[in-house]
């Protein structure tokens, strides 16, 4: 529109000018109107000349980068032409949240200008940048010329990943905080120190040359068997079905869902386990567990791009997979619902003999009408172990298994 109000002040100016010269035959007049052709014509000349022979090129220094993280990027604008570019301004284009790029400069004859700038990425997903356009406008305003300089390039960012130190799935939900909890941590034949009792652990364990020794009642704590460690997969299932989603942006169920989803995999692939992901969004995906480098990748990538449109629920996803569950493995479920089918579904990976972690996202908090309190007394009452989370809390703190017993006794008692 502001253009469209520009042309016609530069033809109707020249025209009245044009019109009162002829009507009153003044010198002076028709000299106003010789200058104000000559001036539209430099400034179309300007902008005309101003673009051509501009290129552009730009060096990202990585094809990649995660959430919370930097990653460069140089600029560089070079001319071919012989005639100076002035009041050149060249902006980057792109949907990279958070992301604006752009410089106004200068160039001499066969010159070039280069920046470089620090880009954050602030949210998981494959975006473009890299699509560089110059505009040139004359000093009075009149013209303006836009020219694409670059084509653009993609960049994927992915998800965060968490350190979650003291998350660890359980055994079996007994009291005590001993090594015989942890599921991934199974003892193996040679204690190695002693502490104090603790309820919940077991009398065979009591080692009574130091209860004498020291009158306190003390047990043994046993090395991790590292083979019985090793042989052990985990299974992380995020919940990516639609109707099950709250929130908006960073603050949603779904960039939850596979923030931890991220994280946890990560975890546990650092420690040499064989991962698998199980989730069911816009497509399904399914890989199997492994514990190649590469793997780690190539499922981060797909957390990356993954989006909570599914149309399948998690009860129904469980269900349908349940194949790949059995004793050797650990069920890991990210999920913001509170469906009571979800019980059913997780009761059947369980009867094969596969403990199962449930991650509530408590739906009340994320703006939705329902508390996980129910959900979270039923899977508790039901054997599983269960965490809730709820939104602003840090996850680091929130998953933390040394305060989980004390947590799944408060939520068996919620109403």
């Amino acid at each position: 529109m502001r253009n469209l109000k520009i042309r016609a002040v530069l033809i109707i100016i020249p025209l009245a000018i044009l019109g009162v010269a002829l009507a009153t035959g003044f010198v002076l007049m028709w000299r106003l109107f010789s200058l104000s052709v000559l001036v539209l014509l430099l400034s179309y000349l300007w902008v005309f000349l101003g673009t051509r022979g501009l290129t552009g090129k730009v060096k990202k220094s990585s094809e990649y980068c995660q959430v919370g993280e930097w990653f460069g990027e140089e600029i560089t604008v070079f001319s071919s032409s012989k005639i100076p570019k002035l009041l050149v301004k060249v902006q980057e284009n792109t949907d990279l949240p958070g992301h604006y790029n752009t410089g106004a400069f200068n160039l001499s004859p066969e010159g070039s200008h280069c920046w470089r700038t620090e880009v954050y990425c602030q949210r998981r997903g494959q975006y473009s940048l890299g699509a560089l356009t110059a505009t040139v406008t004359d000093p009075f305003g009149f013209f303006s010329v836009r020219r694409s300089l670059a084509e653009p390039q993609n960049i994927l960012v992915y998800p965060a990943t968490l350190e979650l130190p003291f998350f660890q799935p359980l055994s079996r939900s007994e009291p005590g905080h001993g090594p015989s909890r942890w599921l991934i941590s199974e003892l193996g034949p040679n204690a190695a120190r002693v502490r104090e009792y603790a309820s919940g652990d077991t009398l065979n364990r009591i080692h009574w040359h130091s209860t004498a020794h020291t009158g306190k009642l003390m047990v043994k704590e046993f090395d991790p068997d590292r083979s019985n460690y090793a042989s052990k997969s985990v299974w992380i299932i995020p919940d990516m079905h639609q109707a099950s989603q709250l929130g908006d942006g960073d603050d949603s169920t779904e960039e939850y869902c596979i923030t931890i989803a991220a994280s946890l995999i990560k975890k546990y692939m650092d420690s040499g386990k064989q991962v698998g992901l199980i989730a069911a969004s816009d497509q399904s995906y399914l890989f199997p567990p492994q514990m190649e480098s590469q793997h780690l990748w190539h499922m981060l990538e797909a957390l990356a791009l993954m989006k909570a449109t599914g149309e399948v629920p998690i009860e129904q996803l469980i269900s349908y997979e349940i194949e790949h569950f059995g004793v050797n493995s650990v069920i890991i479920v990210i999920t913001p619902s509170v469906s009571e089918r979800i019980v059913t579904s997780l009761r059947q990976v369980k009867n094969r003999g596969a403990p199962v972690v449930v991650i509530l996202l408590d739906p009340i908090s994320f703006g939705g009408t329902v508390s996980a309190a129910n959900a979270a007394r039923s899977l508790v009452s039901s054997g599983f172990q269960v965490y809730i989370i709820r939104r602003g809390e840090e996850l680091a703190r929130t998953l933390d298994s040394r305060a989980l017993i004390p947590h799944m006794r408060y939520v068996g008692d919620l109403v």
